[in-house]
């Protein structure tokens, strides 16, 4: 018969008897379905467990499949008892049960023990074994309550990973419509700008037009009256009668015939711009957009002696010649690298920085207080976020990614305050790296052309804009 300690553990606490069909809660407390359900009728609105009293907004209610089947043998095994009143008798022997056969996992009487069957069994008495596996059972009981803590931390995870992932969602695809809505908005208003230049020319074409057209219909009708008069007039046979006001008549016939000038009917180009005037809308549209590529210029105090900036300066390449710089406290002593004349502690930033055919290179972002008089390890522990690129395999720490298309523009954007910084290739927008740290002090772009030892890595770093 199950244990009073095992019965306890198996117990709801609505009805006070063995789990049928059993449930838990979000808090892992267990009750029957039945229980519970009838517990929560009575309540409108927020629920909360009977047993710790933690509040739920809503009725969620998980099946215990191991638990029920934990509880569906205990309670077979107190209905056997009872039946029998534990009073266990053989079948064959008409003796009672007690003993145990530990091989054939079954309960025989002491003739049974002492039968051929049983003979090199191992025999123990039933009482020996009911406590054995009474704490086998309380040990799985245990594991499976374990088990089933672990499925409902696990649940409860899962279930805010979906809720975090969909917050994430709303929140992005609002943005995304947000910032769409401001270009759309945008380009309507410069649309209907256009439209109504475009009518506006239309309208004082179209005026000319009618002004014209109009001196024209007077014109015809002032000479069809003095056509119908000469006809009428030749007409007559007397001579006195023909000759009669001759000279207005005449003087009619003689007036200067009004032709208006020839009106182009093709809109002019709106400030003589033509089809560039989409070219300037789109100019426009840029600054509507957040964060462009900015313009950046680099430091030449913070050159190493065989770097050569242009004269931007925008670019920077490596030379054999040591230029001896004059000495700088910023200038970097023996790594090819230097710094953008800028430097940032808030907002977001992009840039973009073309490495066209260069074999090796190294770009990124570092601190503005990095050692400059030694070698450098460009990782994130030192103050460097950057890729280095070599045969065209970008290296990062512990990350080694072969691009699939070449890599000839690269894009660095920094969310200082999200504590990132992240690479692109340029021309497609497509995500190379991104690292993910806490930044607390100004942050500087930094170049690295590295050296021509190969003789086929002689090309310029370049700072670009739009």
């Amino acid at each position: 018969m199950a244990s009073a300690d095992l019965v306890q553990d198996l117990t709801c606490p609505i009805c006070l008897e063995v789990f049928t069909d059993p449930v838990s809660l979000e808090c892992g407390h267990h009750f029957c379905a039945t229980c519970i359900s009838q517990v929560w009728e009575r309540v409108s609105g927020n629920v909360s467990c009977p047993q710790c009293r933690q509040v739920f907004a809503q009725r969620n209610t998980r099946p215990a499949r191991i638990l029920s089947n934990v509880a569906e043998k205990v309670r077979q095994l107190r209905v056997g008892a009872a039946e029998r009143k534990e009073e266990f008798v053989c079948r064959e022997h008409d003796e009672k049960l007690k003993l145990f056969c530990q091989e054939e996992q079954e309960i025989i009487c002491l003739v049974c023990g002492l039968s051929a069957k049983h003979k090199m069994h191992n025999v123990i008495p039933i009482k020996e074994a009911a406590q054995g596996h009474k704490e086998k059972l309380e040990e799985s009981l245990k594991l499976l309550q374990e088990r089933m803590n672990q499925s409902v931390r696990s649940q409860q995870e899962g279930e805010t990973a979906i809720r975090q992932l969909k917050d994430q969602v709303d929140g992005r695809s609002c943005e995304v419509r947000a910032e769409f809505e401001k270009m759309h908005q945008f380009l309507r208003e410069r649309q209907q700008q256009m439209e109504a230049e475009l009518q506006r020319e239309a309208d004082k074409i179209l005026t000319q037009l009618e002004t014209n057209l109009k001196r024209t219909v007077d014109e015809i009708s002032s000479l069809e009256q003095v056509i119908q008069g000469v006809k009428v007039r030749l007409q007559i046979d007397d001579p006195y009668g023909l000759l009669k006001d001759i000279q207005a008549l005449l003087r009619r016939c003689e007036l200067p015939v009004s032709i208006p000038g020839v009106v182009s009917v093709d809109l002019p180009e709106v400030a003589g711009e033509g089809r560039l005037r989409y070219l300037k809308v789109w100019k426009e549209m840029r600054a509507m957009v957040s964060p462009v590529p900015e313009r950046l210029t680099l430091d030449p105090d913070t050159a190493q002696n065989n770097l050569v900036l242009s004269q931007n300066p925008m670019s920077v390449k490596y030379v054999i010649r040591n230029q001896n710089f004059q000495d700088h406290p910023r200038r970097f002593r023996r790594e090819f690298c230097v710094l953008s004349s800028q430097s940032f502690m808030s907002g977001r930033h992009y840039w973009e920085v073309c490495v066209g055919n260069k074999t090796s290179w190294i770009v990124g972002v570092c601190k503005g207080s990095v050692n400059r008089d030694r070698g450098i390890s460009y990782t994130p522990a030192e103050g460097y976020w950057v890729i280095h690129v070599c045969s065209n395999s970008v290296m990062i720490p512990k990350v080694i990614s072969h691009l699939e298309i070449k890599l000839r523009k690269l894009g660095v954007y920094l969310d200082y305050e999200r504590g990132q910084v992240s690479f692109y290739n340029a021309d497609n927008m497509c995500h190379i790296h991104t690292y993910t740290d806490s930044f607390t002090e100004k942050l500087c772009l930094i170049l690295n052309p590295c050296n021509n030892n190969t003789g086929d890595n002689t090309e310029p770093l370049t700072l670009l804009t739009t």
